[in-house]
């Protein structure tokens, strides 16, 4: 998923979708792979296909849309005004509270994430007192949204509760929450992807949109992706995560190689990562013992 730029308008993302009809109208090979991703019907096109297609400003809307995680340019429209326009119910306290306690979660995971297997349980602590703290905010406001606690609160929830992995009643009412929101504008998609992906997953259930890293089961390859093969209708996996702002698989899963790799993180292998899955699974009671 592509990152807004900070306070941003909605009159630079139409310069933006301008572009990159301008782009595409000129036959431009730079922008097909993004169209031909994030607009769904052009998927299985080849380039030569892709340039000589219609392509309209409100494609060219609904692309710009989804590269930032919203199905839609209303959306998009949404997620602008509320989170820069003032609201009634803004709370500064939990939005501080909320960024503050996000930057010791980061600073955390820097000191553990490369060390060894297991890393994960050095923040249970943390993660239990995050799911008090969120869990207060929900009973109070529902999803915390960009009108409650800004852009950078909703992301700083976000990333707060994802992380917690060990409870599973938390990651779905989350993730039920996040679904809520799209559509009023208040949420990415990406978020809501990779939370209910995350839960059916621990749930040893069908994910839908391929976001959670595991191992396929159809190689031998010692190696993590953005794909089980347990996943709901698979020949179109590639639409509905274009609809939330993921990128293409077989791109999800080079950048999640590359960082790995860079960041130096501990890597699992097969039999390890299942363990840890299993254990999470029942520590955080996504499955029965």
């Amino acid at each position: 998923m592509k990152t807004l730029p900070n306070n941003p308008s909605i009159e630079y993302l139409h310069r933006a979708a301008r572009t990159l009809r301008s782009k595409h109208r000129a036959g431009d090979p730079s922008v097909v792979e993004l169209i031909s991703h994030f607009d769904t019907s052009f998927q299985n096109l080849q380039t030569e296909q892709v340039l000589l297609q219609p392509f309209s400003i409100l494609d060219a809307q609904r692309v710009t849309a989804r590269q930032y995680g919203f199905a839609s340019w209303r959306r998009l429209k949404l997620f602008i005004q509320k989170s820069t326009q003032p609201s009634a119910d803004y709370d500064p306290a939990l939005a501080e509270q909320l960024t503050r306690r996000n930057a010791m979660r980061i600073a955390l995971m820097r000191r553990y994430t490369s060390k060894k297997a297991g890393w994960f349980d050095h923040l249970d602590n943390f993660n239990d007192e995050s799911v008090e703290m969120l869990e207060a905010s929900y009973d109070k406001y529902g999803w915390l949204s960009p009108q409650i606690v800004g852009r950078e609160g909703m992301e700083a929830c976000y990333w707060l509760g994802i992380n917690c992995l060990k409870n599973s009643q938390f990651q779905y009412q989350s993730a039920e929450l996040m679904r809520e929101a799209l559509p009023l504008g208040e949420c990415y998609g990406m978020y809501y992807a990779v939370s209910i992906d995350r839960w059916l997953s621990l749930s040893y259930k069908p994910s839908i949109f391929g976001a959670f890293n595991d191992f396929n089961e159809r190689n031998d390859r010692n190696d993590r992706v953005e794909y089980s093969d347990n996943v709901v209708d698979p020949k179109n996996l590639n639409k509905r995560r274009a609809q939330v702002g993921l990128m293409n698989l077989n791109q999800a899963n080079k950048e999640w190689a590359d960082m790995i790799r860079q960041r130096k993180a501990y890597q699992y292998t097969k039999d390890e990562w299942q363990a840890l899955k299993r254990k999470w699974a029942l520590e955080g009671g996504y499955i029965a013992a």
